[in-house]
């Protein structure tokens, strides 16, 4: 069981209730900003356990996540055919020390100064976060894990060249994907605000996008211009000064730095992709991404395929079941457990049933598949089961009869594990233990059960 983060937490004031739901107002941002390093160095104390919580069972079906556009209800629904889900703990990115060569930077170049107070709204939410999600941590379904840390940038600011304007970053192949993809937009600076050229007018501030793609990375530049103040010979060292003038850049000044910052704009894209890529890899899991553009990147550019457990970890996360939210979340981590081998026998059903859609290219045949698994799965395999209990209680009535009796009109029977309690001094018992052992060989049996618990 994962207690490393909430042994923590549970000893903070951050994760008091009586303090949580007031915004803090009892403590200063000097008080939450010592805490939260607190919680940093708890974690980079702890992190080599982290990680060995994470991988110690090598063939467990897990996949990894490094943003945070998977809520807990489309967690919680992938627990219906994953061993663990590892997340980025957000609280954790909140602790990342201040970078004052990168805000100096920020503030001289767009006149934009950082504020480094404490969001404590955000902090709110992501301490809710975090119980709401207890439970599911405490089942060793969720891992959260401190990604943010290996994607903290560099005190320094690197000055950085390149005579092909960095268009051999990256394989011809991969780098016209890229360019097929890419859209870009420029700004013009009003005091702090920037405002959007409708028409692509030249200016001095640009962002980079790449289309159908939610990934963070760097993808605002701004067009500085540079003056060398001294130059020193002997070390060969100068001091230079950086700053934005109020100028526009000519259409061949400004068509250079697009091009050149749209190739950066790409390296720093596909470090990030593959960064995340290594980071899953040491964490034994599936890297799952809810970008398009990534997932194109992948499959078309490294031929990645991916094997059955990966589609379907995939397609899980657009296999909306309806009668999740009134699921209690113990329930489900309990019946996990209690039933592992039903679970397991589900899973194999969906890895079968989905099986067939693993090289669909049609968006819309593929979600045609998924909801004729979701019918077969919620609708007529339990109604199977349901008609099975039927007949079993039916068959088995007569041989009850005798053993009710004694018990008094009081009596009244709460499902079949009152059978098995009835029925073993009679030879109706081996009957229903027939029965059961079918019941259970359905592989709607772990979903039925779910069901039947949230009174469905």
């Amino acid at each position: 069981m994962s207690k490393i983060i909430y042994d923590f937490l549970k000893d903070s004031f951050l994760y008091q209730d009586k303090y949580l739901f007031d915004n803090f107002s009892k403590f200063s941002d000097s008080d939450i900003k010592k805490e939260l390093n607190k919680y940093r160095n708890h974690i980079l104390k702890n992190i080599h356990k982290l990680y060995e919580e994470i991988t110690i069972y090598a063939n467990q079906i897990r996949i990894f996540n490094t943003s945070n556009l998977i809520d807990l209800t489309k967690i919680k629904q992938m627990s219906f055919y994953l061993d663990n889900v590892i997340i980025t703990d957000q609280l954790f990115k909140l602790t990342q020390p201040i970078n004052n060569q990168q805000d100096i930077f920020t503030k001289f170049s767009l006149g934009i100064e950082k504020d480094n107070n404490i969001n404590r709204n955000n902090l709110v939410n992501i301490l809710k976060g975090f119980k709401e999600a207890e439970i599911l941590v405490e089942s060793t379904y969720l891992k959260f894990f401190p990604t943010s840390y290996f994607f903290e940038p560099n005190s320094e600011i690197p000055l950085i060249s390149s005579e092909k304007q960095f268009s051999d970053v990256l394989p011809k192949n991969i780098m016209n994907l890229y360019y097929d993809n890419t859209q870009v937009r420029s700004f013009s600076k009003n005091g702090q605000y920037l405002s959007l050229n409708k028409n692509f007018e030249p200016d001095r501030t640009i962002e980079i996008l790449f289309k159908d793609d939610d990934t963070k990375f760097t993808n605002m530049y701004d067009l500085l211009e540079v003056k060398t103040e001294n130059f020193n010979n002997e070390k060969n060292i100068a001091n230079i000064a950086m700053y934005m003038p109020k100028t526009k850049p000519t259409q061949e000044r400004f068509d250079n730095w697009v091009y050149q910052s749209i190739n950066q704009s790409i390296k720093s894209h596909f470090n990030k992709i593959s960064s995340d890529i290594n980071l899953s890899t040491q964490l034994k899991a599936q890297y799952i991404t809810t970008s398009p553009f990534v997932d194109t990147l992948l499959k078309n550019q490294f031929n990645m395929q991916t094997d059955i457990k990966t589609n379907v970890s995939n397609l899980m996360l657009n296999f909306d079941l309806k009668f999740f939210e009134n699921i209690n979340i113990k329930d489900l981590m309990s019946i996990r457990k209690n039933d592992a081998e039903e679970f397991e026998l589900f899973r194999r059903e969906l890895e079968k049933q989905l099986r067939e859609i693993r090289n669909e290219k049609d968006i819309s045949k593929i979600k045609s598949k998924i909801e004729d698994v979701k019918h077969e799965l919620e609708e007529v395999q339990i109604a199977s089961i349901n008609l099975k209990i039927k007949k079993i209680k039916n068959i088995l009535s007569k041989d009850a009869l005798i053993g009710v009796a004694g018990l008094g009109a009081s009596f009244a029977t709460g499902g079949l594990t009152v059978f098995a309690t009835i029925l073993s001094g009679f030879h109706g018992y081996k009957n229903f233990t027939e029965h059961q052992n079918q019941i259970k060989e359905n592989p709607s049996y772990f979903l039925w059960k779910i069901k039947k618990n949230a009174n469905i």
